[in-house]
């Protein structure tokens, strides 16, 4: 429950910080709290990562291993040199921003732009903080131990999806420069015709089948780790012994919650600022539980494939394709896989 709160805390501190960021474009007063709360934040995430660099080092100096191996030593160095490169990325960021509040001259006033630095910034951090996961999952024996709650429940799912929703609405600025209706459009949901949810049938459809060549692929390829996904993937999304109804139900929450959070934030709020590939990295990066796998590669393919349906119809189409892609596998994996 304590996590729960946490995170929602978090999602509210973000989502503020993304009004704060719309209300910077006319406010100069909020344009120097922006820049102070990024630049302060981004100086503590680099002393954060020096510290634990330099803590493990003297330990490691002093021949304490804790029995940790060279390839783990490298992964644990990897990780806090994305933390540190993080923080330092971070204050970089601030210093356009810096520049217009001094009234300094700017070379680019996209580099300038409030929203901008904000979502760079925070997508840097994300990035950041997604790497570090991958590093840990790359050393971690038991990966199971990365996901102690187990199967997907309805207050996980909200509590990891609705900042999603926060964030997103919040950071296209609600209630500061949109009203309802605006956010929505702002953020592409809107009615589809017949012929366009045909389209997004035919993507799901697709998406299905390359699903499928791409795990005979990972198993083919890369069988250990295959297992090691899939044993997480079983703990996570399985829907084995669950009754009939309840893996319906269960699949409709893992596919519409995943769908409409993830789609909000990244088909909604982020492609339309930083295009369609940027935001499919981000969005492949956020799927730690495959690893250094070729299913990472289909992620981001998969991406691109709802990046292209948000661009050329609609964020509700995305979501539509998102949550029937994952309603069905859940679905598929109940009722076709033996379970």
């Amino acid at each position: 429950m304590a996590e729960v709160l946490l995170t929602l805390v978090l999602a509210l501190f973000v989502g503020g910080l993304g009004m704060v960021a719309q209300v910077a474009r006319k406010s100069r007063q909020a344009a120097v709290t922006l820049a102070v709360v990024l630049l302060g934040a981004s100086v503590l995430v680099s002393l954060l990562g020096l510290f634990v660099g330099i803590g493990l080092f003297v330990q490691f100096s002093g021949g304490e291993t804790f029995g940790i191996t060279g390839a783990e030593r490298v992964a644990y160095a990897a990780a806090i040199a994305a933390v540190v490169v993080a923080g330092v990325a971070g204050v970089a960021l601030c210093v356009p921003l810096f520049r217009r509040v001094l009234g300094r001259e700017v070379r680019s006033r996209f580099w300038a732009d409030p929203v901008v630095v904000f979502a760079l910034w925070l997508a840097v951090l994300v990035l950041a903080n997604n790497v570090v996961s991958f590093l840990i999952f790359t050393v971690e024996s038991d990966v199971t131990s990365l996901f102690p709650d187990g199967r997907v429940s309805p207050g996980l799912l909200v509590s990891s999806q609705l900042p999603f929703v926060i964030v997103a609405v919040m950071g296209v600025g609600f209630l500061v420069r949109r009203n309802l209706r605006e956010t929505l459009a702002r953020l592409g949901y809107g009615g589809i015709s017949l012929k366009q949810f045909g389209v997004v049938a035919l993507f799901v459809v697709g998406a299905l089948a390359a699903s499928f060549g791409t795990d005979a692929l990972f198993r083919l390829v890369q069988p250990d780790l295959y297992q090691q996904v899939g044993e997480l993937s079983d703990a996570l999304f399985s829907p084995v012994g669950l009754s009939p109804l309840s893996a319906i139900l269960f699949a409709l929450l893992i596919g519409i919650g995943a769908g409409l959070g993830e789609e909000t934030l990244f088909r909604g709020a982020v492609q339309p600022v930083f295009g369609i590939v940027f935001t499919s990295i981000i969005f492949a990066s956020m799927h730690i539980q495959y690893g250094p796998s070729l299913l990472l590669v289909y992620i981001f393919v998969l991406s691109v494939g709802l990046g292209y349906l948000r661009k050329h119809i609609n964020t509700t189409a995305s979501f539509l394709a998102h949550a029937s892609y994952n309603t069905l596998s859940v679905l598929l994996a109940y009722f076709v896989g033996g379970a």
